[in-house]
């Protein structure tokens, strides 16, 4: 079989897996584990049975994690050994398509170029660095291809060759579940290629689609005992905000991930992709004037490529949670089609039906690798491919080298921390969630977890009433504890208004010590004293003053530091469909001279729009001393301030008015008194 192949293609694919090997593995271990890594290796760490668990309550399959479990007990549970399976499988998948491309195309150049934008694609070499399964999944999508073109493409198959498919099929949706969408596609461009109108033994295409539907079948019913626990998660799945997914933003996602991965900054991503797109556009129109073997190749790379991609979108639009990296198993289509259209020295003119048809009975029956094997690309062609590569190069040396695009840096946190904690001092971990993480890094550091999460719930947003009790029994005099150090990772999510670090203020005093890492940010509060933390909206000032029947201001404080809280009910029944309501607000000296005019913002913090609120609620706007008093060092004194409250979906911005028709309300003075 390999007989006919062009010389040097063996060592010529040999350099480039090790090619691939090498990104995969360069600098593995360099950056920190982020939240979801974290995740792998507190999963895989525990026995199978809170294994199996955890994955029947999150929305992963346990595939994955059973093989890292295997794994990291012969190879131990360092970053680099969790990270490994991910690059092994990411250097798999350079074979892999070579030989899909190879059996597509029947063309070793066309094979050797599909290897090469998969050793050095962004993308790729991001997930074969991360301890998820998305490199996994991705591999063992091609070799599902493979197997079903080898059966598709035999004279004579057989069920004990498509048991191998089955297999592999079932490795995928247990790795990932959206492997489905995968695996319809290339099963439906399998049912067009079969009954293309080609000279093929109507008997034998019969056999080939029964067994094709029996293979689904078992995979179905192989599948069977974890398909409850999908439908659970999903209709049960409280870790994205409600909403309409917006999906021209999704689209474009999409786009820029699989051209710049995730590692070029949004506007160069979105001037290359119009590069991309034309790069792509050129690769097609090369294939329209192709002969029968390519158009079976963009068959098969068209549905690998639009169904996983189409399907998860349309599933967002009912469930809108959504990350390109879901819909990763598509993008080997992708270098198929610009491998296939930019190596391939087609035929000048459209094939005739004649033509059409004999390429076909020779791609369904004939020995692969006969056709078109020293084939070279024009000098466009080229051109486009070294865009290609450097695009590529581009966007990896901003993963391995650009600060701006490292993980979450838990590590270096955890090492800047672990030599400055006293031992009155606690760690308050704000979201609770992120607890896998922690563990793997600093699990013997005390720590008390706001909200107290295994999975996050983005409705469990933090308040007084929910923060106050876990507060004063952390710091209760029987613990000695009278400091904190506040680490915020995802509290735009839980704690979108503040109010942990408004409690430790109020118990206490920050420090100054401040302290920034990559998706984190670090805080120090010193003097903490249980009974100054509050589990009810700590109001000075009641004002009771309702705005266009919406929005009630039920009060204010002004804490010791100058910050100002205030603090809004939602009141049932409001008028409109989904306001978005914001405040203006503005200060001045006692004697009237302005001191500040506040932009417009939302009445609370910007992750929590007034539509999420629950109606009777008490929730707090935190406005910081330097704003509204505009100064950086602020000054005890009175004060005094008007708000303002509009609908930002009105163009006109017009004040909701007051009870009594006032625009706005103006506070009168305000004791400020800074300590």
């Amino acid at each position: 079989m390999t007989a006919n192949l062009h010389p040097g293609y063996h060592l010529r694919l040999l350099a480039i897996c090790l090619l691939a090997f090498g990104l995969a593995t360069f600098r593995l271990d360099y950056q920190s584990l982020w939240y979801d890594e974290g995740v792998t290796a507190t999963v895989a760490h525990a026995g199978i049975v809170e294994l199996t668990r955890w994955t029947a309550s999150d929305i992963q399959p346990p595939l994955y994690y059973y093989g890292v479990a295997v794994w990291g007990r012969l190879a131990g549970w360092s970053e680099w050994a969790l990270r490994f399976p991910s690059a092994w499988f990411a250097t798999l998948t350079t074979p892999l398509l070579a030989v899909v491309a190879l059996r597509l195309s029947r063309s070793v150049y066309v094979a050797s170029v599909a290897a090469l934008l998969a050793a050095v694609h962004p993308l790729l070499i991001y997930y074969a660095q991360e301890a998820r399964m998305y490199a996994q999944l991705t591999a063992l999508g091609i070799l599902a291809a493979y197997l079903l073109l080898r059966q598709l493409d035999a004279s004579a198959p057989t069920w004990r060759a498509w048991m191998l498919f089955v297999v592999v099929a079932t490795a995928a949706v247990y790795t990932h579940y959206f492997a489905v969408f995968l695996l319809l596609g290339l099963a439906a461009a399998g049912v067009v290629d079969l009954l293309h109108p080609v000279e093929r033994p109507r008997g034998r295409v019969r056999r080939k689609l029964w067994m094709l539907l029996g293979a689904g079948v078992l995979v179905l019913l192989l599948y069977t005992p974890w398909l409850g626990a999908i439908f659970s998660q999903l209709q049960g799945d409280r870790s994205y905000w409600e909403g309409a997914l917006k999906f021209h933003e999704a689209a474009a996602d999409v786009a820029i991930a699989f051209t710049s991965g995730e590692t070029v900054f949004e506007t160069p991503a979105r001037w290359l992709l119009i590069g991309y797109v034309l790069v792509t556009a050129l690769a097609l129109v090369r294939f329209w004037r192709a002969d029968a073997v390519a158009h079976r190749l963009l068959l098969y790379a068209s549905f690998w490529l639009a169904t996983p991609v189409a399907a998860v979108l349309l599933l967002a639009l009912a469930i809108p949670k959504f990350n390109a990296r879901y819909v990763m198993e598509a993008l080997p289509a992708l270098l198929l089609i610009w491998a296939a259209g930019l190596s391939q020295t087609w035929a000048a003119t459209r094939p005739t039906d004649q033509m059409r048809a004999g390429a076909g009975a020779v791609a369904a029956h004939c020995t692969p690798y006969t056709l078109q094997s020293r084939l070279r690309p024009s000098r466009f062609s080229q051109f486009a491919l070294l865009f290609l590569l450097l695009g590529f190069c581009y966007a990896g040396a901003g993963w391995f080298f650009h600060p701006a695009f490292a993980k979450d840096q838990w590590r270096q946190l955890v090492e800047f921390l672990r030599p400055r904690l006293a031992e009155d001092e606690i760690v308050v971990l704000v979201s609770g969630h992120a607890w896998p993480v922690w563990d793997y890094y600093a699990a013997d550091l005390p720590t008390v977890r706001l909200p107290e999460l295994e999975i996050l719930d983005v409705n469990a947003v933090l308040d007084f009433a929910t923060t106050g009790p876990m507060l004063q029994q952390a710091f209760a005099d029987a613990t000695g504890r009278r400091g904190a150090w506040l680490v915020n990772w995802q509290d735009e999510v839980v704690d979108p208004n503040g109010i942990v670090p408004i409690q430790l203020e109020l118990s206490g005093r920050e420090k100054g010590q401040h302290a920034q890492f990559t998706g984190l940010t670090l805080r120090r509060f010193t003097g903490l004293r249980p009974y100054r933390f509050v589990d009810a909206p700590p109001i000075d000032v009641q004002t009771d003053i309702s705005f266009g029947d919406q929005v009630t201001l039920r009060g204010y404080k002004v804490v010791n530091n100058g910050d100002l809280l205030l603090f809004w009910e939602k009141l049932p029944g409001g008028v409109g469909a989904a306001p978005d309501l914001h405040f203006v607000l503005q200060s001045a000296a006692a004697d009237g001279t302005p001191l500040a005019s506040l932009p417009g913002r939302r009445l609370a913090g910007y992750t929590y729009p007034f539509a999420r609120w629950q109606p009777g609620a008490i929730v707090t706007a935190h406005v910081r001393a330097g704003d509204w008093l505009n100064t950086a060092e602020p000054q005890p004194g009175q004060y005094r301030f008007s708000v303002r409250v509009y609908d930002a979906n009105d163009p006109a911005a017009a004040p909701l008015p007051t009870a009594t028709g006032a625009a706005s309300f103006d506070t009168g003075l305000v004791d400020v008194t800074i300590d």
